[in-house]
């Protein structure tokens, strides 16, 4: 992202702070998401920035659904010029640059600690969502710097295999995918070794679609607690279309791994650019 770009960002997350505050008890607010993690894809227009606001407990009583409603409603009231809507988790706002997903939340309260974290509305069930996205970036941090800074332009190429397909997984749930494929662990903290562990660019590619469908057909905890399955919202059918589209890519890397090693360097990027679009470099 550019300069331009993070000011833009980060002046919109002060405003949308100051709208909810106008309207509801906002304790804090803070960016998240691929946003945090460094792992947001260009072009900014088709990316979503993340912000959790945290309100007051005295609004939980409403439930996550009420919650959200009238979080919406508060931001449908300011940006009258742009699209509000409910998605899932999240107040979606589509402005004219970029788009915002407004995450309403409330603090862990110390009588319930297990190692902190937020409630966050899921309106699918009408339930709390328990995790925790500090730690998400955490996580993000600790794989980058075990695998020698090589796990966020990975992930961020991964992310263009997803869109290309039409993004059968979501951009999170990949990330963790990520996540457990390629972190070396504790013992690859030295840049060196952990540079030779995670192995070159076509070794990383080739290593997560090996590896990503066999994960993708069992559950996959969130990292922040150890719970929960990432990939719950895929159903059955979806699952199996992905883990498909997986092994479809997995198979065209092989091919152009091949010719890459026979010297045919176009005929290999020409196949790699099916698998991560025409960005691909040369």
């Amino acid at each position: 992202m550019t300069g331009l770009q993070e000011s833009a960002v980060s002046d919109r997350q002060r405003d949308i702070r100051g709208v909810m505050a106008g309207a509801l008890p906002v304790v804090d607010a803070f960016l998240t998401g691929s946003y945090r993690r460094q792992t947001l894809v260009a072009p900014l227009s088709t990316a979503d920035v993340d912000v959790v606001v945290v309100l007051d407990r005295s609004l939980r009583r409403r439930g996550p659904r009420g919650v959200l409603d009238v979080a919406k409603g508060a931001l449908s009231e300011s940006y009258r010029t742009s699209k509000v809507s409910r998605n899932e988790q999240a107040i979606t706002i589509t402005f004219s640059d970029f788009v915002v997903d407004v995450v309403p939340a409330f603090a862990v309260p110390w009588w319930d600690f297990e190692g902190g974290g937020w409630d966050i509305c899921d309106s699918g069930g009408d339930a709390w969502l328990r995790t925790n996205p500090k730690m998400h970036t955490e996580r993000s941090a600790e794989v980058n710097s075990r695998t020698g800074g090589l796990l966020v332009p990975t992930v961020k190429m991964l992310k263009a295999w997803n869109r290309t397909i039409k993004e059968p997984v979501r951009s999170f749930h990949l990330e963790v995918l990520a996540w457990s494929i390629f972190d070396p662990g504790l013992a690859a903290v030295p840049l060196v070794r952990a540079r030779r562990d995670h192995g070159d660019r076509p070794g990383q590619r080739l290593r997560f679609f090996s590896q990503a469908g066999r994960l993708l057909r069992r559950r996959l905890p969130d990292p922040a607690r150890n719970r929960g399955d990432v990939g719950a919202y895929l159903p059955r059918p979806s699952r199996a279309e992905a883990i498909s589209k997986v092994n479809t890519a997995r198979e065209r890397c092989e091919r152009a791994e091949t010719l890459r090693v026979s010297g045919d360097d176009q005929a290999a990027k020409a196949i790699y650019q099916q698998v991560f679009g025409d960005a691909f470099p040369v």
